[in-house]
């Protein structure tokens, strides 16, 4: 067996080189960010090998067996559908979407069902990205000095609370808009050879779909060629403290 690609003094040395003057607490913030990245890198890791075994013909059975929890815990963490149902007939589960692209999407229907939209839209989707704060697009977001509040504003819309109970299945359906904005997500993924869905390719699935709501971040300064260069900026960070692992 190879050896480990990080090992624990790797990951202190890097997170000491991110602010090499500063003290204990600048360390301790920039650690809690890298833990949060590898956190990300983890369950896009493990989702690979999941999709590995499944095409193979592993029941979910023997798959939760090999995890050591149960099937229905690992179809609940793995098979991700909207609404219970795909985005349309020739789509697949979303079990490459990372946890906090699934947060976002769940919170989107949150944000709709509270607002009292009778669909989930893609303005939604935009402004639940910030609802993950230490995801790569919440980061591209704040980086080019766009609070929340300036987001919901744009948006029109009211962040709820992120502890706020997700509407039924089969309320608040996804829009046209929505899916469109999920299936450039998507196309982002596979455009930059990443093997995962994150918030990064959510962000730029709206923005790539030449809508109102690509408009509306653009009046915010976030055009398309900002957050591409921002997302591949964040995402070389993640494979530089991953000591050059998978994005």
């Amino acid at each position: 067996m190879t050896e480990f690609p990080i090992p624990l003094d790797n990951l202190i040395a890097y997170v000491r080189s991110m602010h090499s003057s500063g003290g204990p607490l600048d360390n301790l913030t920039d650690a809690v960010r890298v833990a949060a990245s590898i956190e990300e890198q983890s369950d896009a890791l493990i989702g690979y090998f999941v999709d590995q075994a499944r095409h193979a013909g592993a029941p979910w059975s023997e798959i939760g067996a090999s995890m050591g929890v149960s099937k229905q815990a690992v179809q609940k963490r793995f098979v991700v559908r909207i609404d219970a149902d795909d985005i349309d007939a020739d789509s697949a589960p979303f079990s490459r979407f990372t946890m906090r692209a699934r947060h976002v999407v769940r919170f989107a229907r949150v944000i709709a069902s509270t607002s009292g939209s009778t669909g989930t839209s893609a303005e939604h989707l935009a402004v639940a990205l910030v609802s993950e704060p230490e995801a790569v697009a919440a980061r591209v977001i704040h980086g080019a000095s766009v609070t929340d509040s300036q987001l919901c504003e744009t948006f029109g819309i009211e962040l709820p609370p992120t502890d706020t109970v997700a509407p039924a299945e089969g309320e608040v359906p996804f829009t046209d808009g929505s899916k469109t904005a999920l299936r450039e997500a998507l196309k982002a993924a596979l455009r930059l050879g990443h093997n995962y869905i994150g918030t990064e390719h959510i962000l730029l699935g709206l923005v790539r779909d030449a809508g109102d709501v690509s408009t509306k971040f653009e009046g915010l300064g976030l055009t398309v060629g900002l957050i591409e260069s921002a997302v591949t900026a964040e995402v070389d960070k993640l494979k530089e403290g991953l000591g050059g692992g998978p994005a």
